[in-house]
């Protein structure tokens, strides 16, 4: 242990976080992560060309940045260069004209100076003009929220999250909450948090004015707030009544000028609220007072009974004002002035919703007179080593009392993930270590090691944690101050291999983005909803998140610290809407305000264990001041890799430049990530920090990406995060007040908007998971089984059952490979099933056992006592015979914090063919049928319609009947009615997921704002957008306008011997605008005296087809009547999946139902599909319908209570009608082909 003093930094309000900036690092780094992190090679030639321009001030810093910051000004120091180069220029010009007039010569002098006399006069014009125009600008960068210079004014250094506490035992209490314990809950606590009680709590008063000169006029003169209305704090006054939300992934919704910010149309709120301060704090006994605001948007001013306090930026962060001087005995006001808009607001555009207020807690802080303690920093690796820095204020006016601090690491336990009052939630402990330190009253930083040994490392699949106690004390022995957090002792580093370790074994990244969104409140997210989120990736086996795009409330990292959550913590960066994207990045004014974001994030998240990656922020370029960020960051903390994504440009660097320690590019192709980890000439890991992004019905392919991280040849491609989790959806009255939906962008007048695009989440706004959560769960799980080479076979299982009929054994073995890194298989129970296409119950199931401690290891599978029961079926086998199914499980064998005992992390199918070889097996002679009821066929044409009549028992009636015009199948009446409610026609088309609509129409309204620009780029590279609709659209193969059929010749042919008709249409599938020839087709129908029809189609495409890069499906759709609304299958289920994501969808015989069917995604399309189909049957209540069964092939089908028109016309989910079973058509498709529904990415 050590005490030192900092004295080369100045006074302690000065050095308290504020070490000497942008040093070069030294080589500790190497040190701490194993090898050195600037791993690029000095060979820069042979990186691709951009990469060639770094971040340091070359060539393409020079073109892209130095020079267009000239040109268009980014804050107060070029907007006056420019001023005054333009202004000396018009000057000049005006006075070498009116030199020149006294220049010219008598012959024409007067015609020269009439024209140099209207030159003069126009030029003092266009300078009067130009000083006109820009001294309002010049004037409004002296504001406060309009210059990015000025960070806060008076803002307190932040800190780790403090609890002031009396006591040790308050301390390590505390430490176990999800937030720092505080009054009025807690009354012994010196946090009083100051937040709405209920939605009825009239506390807070608040009025919204137009303007902030408007607001500030407000706050200064102490309007009486009679008049004014109760807000909810926390809260976004946009959810609240006033004014509108406003979504956009990347423009800005308001000129794109920084830093300036429209001046007489930004909206600014006014909150205020009455403080009687706790009978037990009192003013004279020295304690000091400061209130808390832990996120306000955009920028905020503070009063305190009238007298302004200070002011912050930065949303995401707290922001912290000492309010001493101002507080008084009795009733105090608080008043906060919050500006919707400042220059911080152009480093925020954050794919996200733009909702001012005071979106977290506010807290006013007592801190006792000699409570010192002002930060302390933990640094445990999972050697044991335990380093541990504190900063205290100095004793001014206690100079001769002496101050102690003790150290105590405990093995507490957090017993209940419930905090709730009244709860026991923790366990005391073993104490492990414990040491003290006094310090000298000129000291105010103290720092002590430690070893602990023994430890359990905390990693996310094993979070254990400890808890630490730091106390203050002086000669008299009271506590004058305890503070504690919980530890995890762990270790990250980048090893020589490339690859990301921790505790020195390397991990892979099973993660996804997350904003901060609740659909009712907004940016306001519970406790509660927090670790909602966390239990649910935990329960789909996600192991991380990234903060995109900012930092999260604090309460989230203590959960993920407890539930085991590995985290990559984000700066609140973002300058999505720059062109280039890299101007503020690179701008000497905007220095203060990235530094500043970068390292407040890092200086309050320090001691969190779950926390393994500093992120910089987010699409904003690469300029100087990241590289100043950079180094801030590793001055603060060397022992986390820093990532940044700077831009999808490949000028931005891509996720590769120098910034980064891990390669993180966003959204690469399969090829292109697998490039990225096996290049020679670069040696990071490679994350990817946003991938399939999961916009409606999407993530198709997502297989594709796991299939190579799991590729031990690609050890360096280490995972990623999908974008995103949430639907950040806004839930909004619907047509009736008994029913809701979820509003996007543009859905509140917002006329700058991104529209849906804030609707690309796994999990709908109310956390309902999405179908694609089941195959990304199965791509993540931590287990995996592969067949040993005796038992592979093309597609099957081939399993030998040897024996004889009375003493019969089958058996299979596997290769498990567990992808745990810290955890063994001893939490798990494992269970086996067979299953068929004969029911939908298993036909048998079992248990079977794998050693906990191996990585790897063979398993046999004992399938002895199935065998019996597969006899008998295979004695009454059907003619298509029977399909069999290993399927294996794992389970929680106990209840986990994050999930109940039986919970299902790992299932793997493989289809079975079992071996019958020595067993003679013939199904038995069926008994004689009983006397067939006579049927004959016989056919009928008219110039309209063709029909096939059912003569039974001298009955006649119609079994089906087609439209001579069209081809199409209109009737079908197997038991009297007819079953169709809508003709069996081709089908081409589908209603457009958010992928087929793609989203570079939002892109090019973005980079061509110009009106006629981007009709233009179309017209010369074809289509309106290059979407896939846009393409579908040209082609004629769309549901707004879908093909027509013509049938060109219809026959009917009876064949004798048989008794059945064969029915053939010779068809053009035509567009149905331009009449163009899309599809030659001919159709068969073959139909049965026996009432079976058989439909078989052929195509041939035509040539103006062939530059679409897919159809949308080849298939058949019709609609039955209501009441055969009992479907099932034999296909892949039980949800929904699609040819591009059924990986995790099982084969097995399933039920459903047309309302149950389908998923109502947000913005409504193509949906509920089944892959993989053998059969499918609809069903009335009384057991009568229809069956249809592939002959050759497998089908996709779908059967929805809305038909395709109305899906792609609807444009919100009120828009549909209801999904009743019983009452409405039942649309199905049945499809040959059906394109998959991609997910790579949703913008092309």
């Amino acid at each position: 242990k050590a005490c030192t003093a900092m004295k080369e930094h100045g006074s302690s309000a000065n050095r308290l976080f504020r070490p000497p900036l942008f040093v070069e690092t030294g080589p500790h780094q190497s040190d701490v992560f194993g090898s050195p992190l600037q791993t690029i090679p000095c060979d820069r030639k042979s990186w691709y060309w951009p990469l060639l321009f770094t971040a340091r001030g070359d060539l393409q810093d020079l073109v892209y940045n130095d020079l267009l910051r000239f040109l268009l000004p980014t804050y107060a120091g070029t907007h006056w260069l420019k001023f005054g180069l333009l202004t000396c220029c018009q000057l000049g010009l005006l006075v070498w004209s009116f030199f020149r007039a006294f220049q010219l010569d008598d012959n024409d002098r007067e015609q020269a100076a009439r024209l140099l006399n209207v030159l003069v006069v126009v030029e003092f014009m266009a300078l009067l003009a130009w000083i006109a125009y820009m001294l309002p600008t010049l004037q409004a960068l002296k504001c406060d929220w309009m210059n990015p210079q000025v960070t806060n004014r008076n803002r307190m250094p932040i800190h780790v999250p403090m609890g002031l506490y009396a006591s040790r035992r308050q301390a390590r209490e505390g430490c176990c909450q999800w937030d720092l314990p505080a009054r009025p809950a807690y009354p012994k606590s010196n946090l009083w948090r100051l937040d709405s009680t209920s939605p009825d709590d009239k506390s807070w008063q608040f009025r919204l004015c137009q303007n902030v000169e408007q607001a500030l006029a407000v706050a200064e003169e102490q309007y009486d707030i009679d008049g004014w209305n109760p807000i909810v704090v926390p809260g976004n006054w946009m959810r609240q009544g006033y004014d509108k939300p406003i979504y956009t992934n990347m423009k800005y919704p308001w000129p794109c000028q920084p830093p300036l910010i429209p001046i007489k149309e930004n909206p600014t709120g006014i909150y205020k609220r009455k403080v009687e301060l706790p009978v037990d704090w009192s003013l004279a006994d020295g304690s000091d007072y400061s209130i808390v605001l832990q996120g306000v948007e955009s920028a905020c001013y503070v009063y305190w009974n009238g007298e302004k306090v200070g002011f912050s930026k930065d949303s995401r962060l707290s922001a912290t004002f000492d309010v001493t001087p101002f507080i008084a005995d009795g009733t105090n006001e608080l008043t906060v002035v919050v500006i919707r808009w400042s220059d911080g607001s152009y480093v925020e555009d954050q794919d996200d919703w733009w909702l001012a207020g005071i979106h977290r807690s506010v807290e006013l802080v007592r801190r006792p007179r000699r409570a010192d303690i002002l930060q302390y920093l933990v640094h445990a690796k999972d050697s044991g080593e335990l380093n541990i820095q504190v900063y205290c204020r100095s004793p001014i006016g206690r100079t001769k009392e002496a101050r102690k601090l003790t150290f105590e690491l405990l093995e507490d336990e957090h017993v209940v993930s419930d905090d709730s009052l009244g709860k026991n939630v923790w366990k005391a402990g073993p104490r492990l270590w414990e040491d003290k330190v006094h310090i000298a009253e000129n000291v105010d930083s103290c720092s002590i090691s430690a070893r602990i040994c023994p430890i359990r490392q905390w990693t996310a699949e094993t979070p254990h944690l400890y808890t630490l106690v730091i106390t203050m004390s002086y000669d008299d022995g009271i506590t004058a101050q305890a503070e504690a957090c919980r530890v995890g002792f762990r270790t990250v580093s980048i090893q020589k291999n490339g690859q990301v370790c921790v505790n020195g074994k390397a991990i892979t990244i099973c993660g996804v983005n997350r904003h901060e969104h609740d659909p009712d409140d907004g940016k306001v997210v519970s406790i509660e909803s927090m670790k909602r989120d966390v239990c649910l990736l935990k329960q789909n086996n996600f192991n991380s998140v990234r903060t995109s795009h900012y930092p999260n409330h604090s309460a989230f990292y203590r959960i993920c610290d407890f539930y085991g959550m590995f985290v990559c913590d984000e700066a609140n960066i973002e300058t999505h809407g720059m062109k280039p994207m890299g101007r503020l990045a690179h701008c000497p004014g905007w220095e203060a305000c990235f530094v500043s974001r970068v390292a407040r994030v890092v200086q309050r998240d320090y001691n969190h264990a779950s926390v393994i990656f500093w992120s910089m922020g987010n699409e904003a370029g690469r300029g100087r001041n990241f590289v100043k960020a950079r180094k801030t960051i590793q001055q603060i903390d060397n022992s986390r890799p820093i990532v940044y994504e700077s831009g999808g440009a490949l000028a931005e660097g891509s996720g590769r430049s120098e910034l980064t320690d891990i390669v993180c590019t966003m959204y690469p192709s399969v090829p292109r990530a697998v490039d990225l980890a096996t290049r020679s000439d670069d040696d990071r890991p490679v994350i990817l920090c946003e991938y399939s992004h999961a916009m409606g019905n999407s993530n198709g392919n997502v297989h594709l990406y796991w299939r190579e991280i799991w590729d031990k040849n690609v050890p360096r491609l280490q995972g990623g995060y999908i974008w995103d989790m949430v639907d950040q959806g806004m839930r909004v009255s619907g047509h009736d007040k008994n029913s809701c939906y979820f509003a996007y962008g543009g859905d509140f007048g917002d006329e700058i908007n991104d529209k849906q695009f804030c609707i690309n989440g796994l999990f709908s706004p109310d956390r309902e998971p999405h179908p694609a959560v089941a195959e990304v769960k199965f791509l993540q799980q931590p287990v995996v089984f592969e067949p040993m080479e005796p038992y592979l076979n093309s597609t099957h299982l081939r399993i030998t059952v040897s024996g004889t009929k009375e003493r019969c054994h089958a058996s299979v073995r596997f290769n498990m490979t567990s992808r745990y890194s810290f955890r063994d298989l001893s939490h798990l129970t494992w269970s086996w099933s067979i299953t068929g296409n004969r029911a939908e119950s298993p036909i048998r199931r079992g248990t079977f056992e794998l050693s906990s401690a191996e990585q790897v290891q063979e398993v046999t599978i004992e399938l002895d006592k199935v065998l019996s029961r597969l006899i008998q079926l295979e004695k009454s086998r059907p003619i298509g015979g029977n399909s069999y199914f290993l399927n294996l499980r794992g389970r929680l064998k106990a209840g986990e914090s994050w999930a109940d005992a039986g919970h299902l992390l790992v299932s793997q199918q493989f289809p079975v063919f079992f071996s019958f070889e020595n067993f003679d097996i013939q199904p038995p002679k069926a008994p004689l049928p009983p006397a067939a009821v006579s049927s004959t066929l016989s056919a009928e044409m008219t110039d309209d319609t063709a029909t096939i009549f059912w003569r039974r028992n001298e009955e006649e009636r119609v079994l089906a009947a087609f439209d001579r015009e069209t081809g199409a199948l209109v009737s079908y009446c197997p038991r009297r009615e007819n079953i169709l409610e809508a003709p069996l026609v081709p089908n081409f088309t589908r209603a457009a997921t958010d992928n087929d609509r793609g989203g570079m129409e939002l892109i090019l309204d973005f980079m061509f704002p110009i009106k006629g620009l981007k009709e233009l780029v179309g017209s010369v590279f074809g289509g309106n957008d290059f979407s896939y609709v846009s393409q579908w659209s040209f082609a004629g193969l769309t549901q707004d306008r879908p093909p027509l059929t013509r049938c060109n010749n219809f026959k009917i042919a009876e064949v004798i011997l048989t008794d059945q008709y064969t029915c053939t249409a010779e068809c053009q599938i035509v567009h149905a605008v331009w009449g163009t020839t899309l599809f030659n087709t001919t159709v068969h129908y073959t139909v049965f005296s026996n009432g079976q029809i058989k439909v078989s189609q052929k195509l041939v495409p035509s040539a103006v087809l062939r530059r679409l890069p897919s159809l949308p499906r080849v298939g058949l759709t019709m609609q039955l009547i209501p009441s055969l609304c009992s479907v099932g299958y034999f296909g892949r289920g039980p949800g929904e999946n699609y040819p591009d994501r059924k990986s995790g969808s099982e084969f097995g015989l399933y039920s459903t139902t047309p309302a149950e069917m389908g998923y109502s995604y947000i913005v409504p399309s193509e949906n509920g599909s089944r892959s993989d189909c053998e059969f499918i049957s609809f069903r009335s209540p009384e057991g009568e319908g229809l069956l249809i069964v592939a002959d050759k092939e497998l089908v996709c089908f779908s059967a929805l209570s809305q038909t395709a028109s109305q899906l792609d016309n609807a444009t919100h989910t009120c828009d549909l009608p209801p999904a009743k079973n019983g009452t409405t058509p039942i649309s199905v498709n049945i499809d040959h082909k059906l394109m998959g529904i991609g997910g790579d990415v949703s913008w092309y």
